[in-house]
């Protein structure tokens, strides 16, 4: 499997199969004060091998700041099927969407950690971020 995107949003969900997304690809969020109350969506799409299709596949989300410091866990899994008339060998995409909030203690550096699989059929990326003061203006 892989990680085929990784985003952060101000919203997101999955409907029907498909990704609605508001506000996504952004790197900095500002806050008047900290600590600080930050609400961000993390949009996953995970490409499922034929042979990994009918098995538990773990997920990840950590939201951190950069001192490894956890701030957000969410621990879930996927299971892919078969759906009947698809081709041998195709591969599959499988969707997740998380809209989470949490308490940014100061300014500076965090990052969402997404990881799915396992041992050897581990994948993983890191969507960096940062929390920083209002422009002054």
């Amino acid at each position: 499997m892989d990680i085929d995107y990784a985003l952060t949003a101000d919203h997101a969900e999955i409907v029907g199969g498909k990704l609605y997304l508001m506000g996504g690809g952004w790197d900095t969020t500002y806050a008047s004060e900290v600590p600080a109350m930050v609400r961000l969506a993390i949009a996953v799409g995970i490409r499922v091998g034929w042979t990994e299709t009918g098995q538990n596949i773990p997920v990840r989300v950590v939201v951190e700041d950069d001192d490894g410091q956890v701030l957000v866990s969410i621990d879930g899994a996927v299971t892919v099927g078969r759906p009947e008339g698809l081709l041998p060998g195709t591969p599959q995409l499988t969707q997740m969407a998380a809209n989470v909030a949490f308490s940014a203690p100061r300014y500076g550096g965090y990052r969402v950690m997404v990881t799915t699989g396992e041992n050897q059929a581990m994948t993983s990326r890191s969507l960096p971020f940062r929390v920083a003061p209002h422009p002054a203006g």
